[in-house]
């Protein structure tokens, strides 16, 4: 095996190496992007749900059991 043999084995391993920072870096952003997006459709469910109870209590308040044509003093 000659010198020059050697040295391009060492190459390919450093390109395969620059090639796996690569797409480790690619799916690390991936990961982080699909993580900000989950967190986000967590507290936009949260907010929502928030919003229905505010209106339910709300509606609840306004409920007025004494609004019928029943006398309740009998």
């Amino acid at each position: 095996m000659s010198d020059a043999d050697i040295d391009d084995d060492f190459d390919d391993d450093f390109v395969d190496d620059d090639d796996a920072k690569i797409v480790e870096e690619a799916e690390t952003s991936v990961r982080t992007r699909l993580s900000s997006l989950e967190k986000r459709r967590l507290i936009d469910n949260l907010l929502e749900e928030k919003r229905l109870a505010r209106e339910l209590k709300d509606d609840l308040d306004d409920f007025d059991e004494d609004d019928d044509d029943w006398d309740d003093d009998i």
